[in-house]
């Protein structure tokens, strides 16, 4: 881009003044010639200084102290087994994509197994606290309670699509009503 200085001279008072106007050069967006330009011995002597400076920079470069931290815990997860290095992959997945990973399917049968085992062992810890004489929490009555009131208050909403209405009803989105004659 070259700059050049243009002066402009005004008729309309009686007063001449110059006015300077800047023109702006560019250079075109598609160049004619493929081959590179050849730099000006000047221009060579400047990037080498530069390209100096640069690797000064890299070599006296302070370490971060983050950077170190991350740096030897990754080192550190190497050594990572079983739930640990799950969890540490799923912390890194979350760190480079900002959503949680997926976790694996399991089929509803083996699910409902192991829901159906875990609340087997539930009660076998409630009733060894009952003949031990200990106190617990009533969290177990309380639930059943809970998940009425919760059943109550959705009554009549869908979870997946809003509301519903209690007159009239939705059809593709529109909200039909009968109207009333009068």
């Amino acid at each position: 881009m070259g700059i050049a200085s243009v002066a402009i001279s005004e008729k309309a008072g009686p007063v001449k003044r110059k006015r300077v106007v800047e023109v702006v050069a560019a250079s075109s967006a598609f160049p004619i010639s493929t081959k590179p330009k050849r730099q000006s011995r000047q221009s060579s002597f400047a990037a080498e200084r530069l390209e100096e400076q640069k690797q000064k920079e890299k070599n006296s470069k302070i370490l971060d102290w983050h950077d170190t931290v991350k740096e030897v815990r990754n080192f550190g997860a190497t050594a990572f087994v079983g739930k640990q290095k799950r969890n540490h992959e799923a912390e890194e997945y979350k760190r480079l994509t900002g959503r949680e990973k997926k976790g694996q399917r399991i089929p509803l049968p083996i699910v409902r197994g192991i829901q159906k085992k875990a609340a087997q062992r539930e009660a076998k810890v409630l009733e060894e606290a009952k003949a031990a004489g200990i106190v617990l929490p009533a969290a177990a009555a309380s639930k059943s309670k809970k998940e009425k009131d919760k059943n109550k208050i959705n009554e009549g909403h869908s979870s997946r699509h809003g509301p519903t209405p209690s007159i009239g009803h939705v059809n593709k989105g529109v909200l039909t009503v009968k109207r009333k004659p009068m």
